[in-house]
């Protein structure tokens, strides 16, 4: 019967520890309305867009979207 415990347990564990890794599911990035940006700032927080690509920020995937009209989403918070 323990072992019945301590296995639902773990199991209980990784099922938890699945569900914060899909929590970080595509996501459209936040761009302005304008027609086109003009400069991004030069922070550096990465963000991994769905084409395989690392981007420097979100101004700067936002950017690409825009020049290369194409429906580039975030799916991750940190480079690819």
């Amino acid at each position: 019967m323990k072992g019945r415990v301590v296995f639902l347990g773990l199991l209980l564990i990784c099922v938890a520890a699945g569900a914060s890794e899909d929590s970080d599911l595509q996501r459209k990035p936040s761009c302005p309305d304008a027609e086109e940006i003009v400069a991004c700032p030069l922070n550096l927080a990465p963000v991994c867009g769905s084409d395989g690509n690392t981007y420097a920020n979100e101004c700067t995937l936002c950017a690409h979207r825009q020049k290369t009209k194409t429906d580039v989403l975030i799916t991750k918070e940190e480079s690819c």
